[in-house]
């Protein structure tokens, strides 16, 4: 009752002027304040919980007329549409009580929920697979800082992938396509992380989860033992705080995931890091990154049934002309051993029983209008050697092309 008061008497404090005396003295911020402060809404906020996202809008046009890669490792490679396809990429909110930088024990969370094609990505498919009225819960998690040496934070729900230079939030990438790097890496994991800096240069992780992209059940195929994904990291930073080396390994030894459809080990290795000049002045960025995997099931696919193994590489840079334009590239390079790098072990999609290698590279123009609002446009070609696609792909002379527009606001 007297938060309902409260409330009330805040309203009327609110629309008082417009039934006083010319006069009269309008009530200030300081009153206002101490009104409010009792409603638990405003608490709630006080403390530190934050509401935030984007929407991501689009156009898609592949002159090649279908996909091209399949997904690897629970998500999806090359922005599958066919043709053009105007693109509602995700609208995202995220819900979040960080942590603070004090070394005390203390505790918060963060869900991340998704709607849009992008979420479709997240579940193992193809783009043309969905819609953009998919849903995702990209994140959903409680973090617990015990202060243990310089502290130790202990996340316990599902994460994204500790791996990789992309991410699955477009907007955060420096191109609007995802890379080759992007979707032969982990991608959401369930299970526990621990996060452990060492000093102000080195930094540790360590999670157990259910596996690449498996959010519940930790079993083998035949559910008679436990099967689980482990993934250790270490980045290292330089002193001046524009550079950084970063090493991750993932290993699955009897768990199905996004990699495997049986009870055999995946081991992936990446690498990558960030190295921003002084003498541009923070105008540019120059990263990198390689990712060795090494998959030992593929029983299912003609021709490699021993398994598979690939590697990637690719390189990055941007570089900021001017506060609202900037200019981003990317060059990726791909390589099949023993076939089969671009599909899921017992899918139709990429299979190639042969070795091949791919190329890619991406340039984009992004333009920073507002503070909140970035548009892109990219263009993007793809060279193929020895590489399957789809069944009903076609290319011509094994080169796809594909150019993007798009449109965020972040809120």
């Amino acid at each position: 009752m007297n938060k309902m008061i409260a409330g009330l008497f805040a309203a009327a404090l609110v629309t008082a002027p417009a039934f006083a005396d010319v006069g009269a003295p309008a009530p200030t911020a300081k009153d206002l304040e101490k009104v409010v402060e009792k409603v638990n809404y405003v608490e709630t906020a006080k403390e530190g919980i934050k509401l935030s996202g984007y929407v991501d809008v689009g156009y898609t046009y592949n002159f090649q007329g279908n996909e091209v890669f399949g997904k690897s490792g629970g998500a999806n490679g090359v922005d599958s549409t066919s043709r053009g396809d105007f693109n509602v990429n995700a609208v995202k909110l995220t819900l979040e009580k960080s942590l603070s930088d004090a070394n005390e024990f203390q505790a918060g969370f963060r869900a991340d929920i998704k709607v849009g094609e992008d979420a479709t990505l997240l579940g193992g498919n193809t783009a043309a697979d969905g819609s953009s009225d998919n849903f995702s819960l990209d994140q959903a998690y409680v973090i617990i800082r015990a202060p243990l040496g310089n502290g130790l934070d202990i996340t316990a729900g599902k994460f994204a992938s500790l791996l990789g230079y992309e991410v699955d939030d477009r907007p955060a990438n420096l191109n609007i396509t995802y890379g080759y790097d992007y979707f032969f890496v982990t991608t959401h994991q369930t299970g526990v992380k621990f996060y452990y800096p060492v000093n102000d240069i080195v930094e540790l992780q360590l999670a157990v989860s259910n596996g690449s992209a498996v959010d519940t059940g930790s079993s083998d195929i035949g559910g008679f033992t436990d099967g689980y994904g482990v993934t250790g990291t270490i980045n290292i930073k330089n002193s001046g705080g524009n550079a950084n080396l970063f090493n991750g390994v993932y290993y699955s030894g009897s768990s199905p995931d996004g990699f495997t459809a049986e009870n055999e080990g995946v081991l992936l290795w990446n690498t990558w890091g960030n190295w921003a000049p002084k003498f541009a002045n923070d105008k540019l960025l120059l990263g990198f990154s390689s990712t060795l995997g090494d998959v030992n099931d593929s029983s299912n696919i003609a021709g490699t049934e021993d398994g598979y193994t690939y590697w990637t590489a690719s390189l990055y840079s941007k570089y900021q002309v001017t506060d609202i334009f900037s200019v981003a590239g990317r060059a990726s390079y791909l390589h099949s051993i023993d076939g089969q790098i671009d599909g899921t072990a017992g899918t139709s999609f990429g299979v190639s029983p042969v070795n091949g290698d791919a190329w890619s590279w991406t340039g984009t123009l992004g333009f920073d209008l507002l503070e909140n609002l970035l548009l892109r446009a990219e263009y993007r070609v793809d060279l193929y050697d020895g590489l399957g696609g789809d069944s009903a792909a076609t290319f011509s002379g094994d080169t796809a092309q594909t150019v993007a527009l798009q449109a965020v606001y972040t809120f």
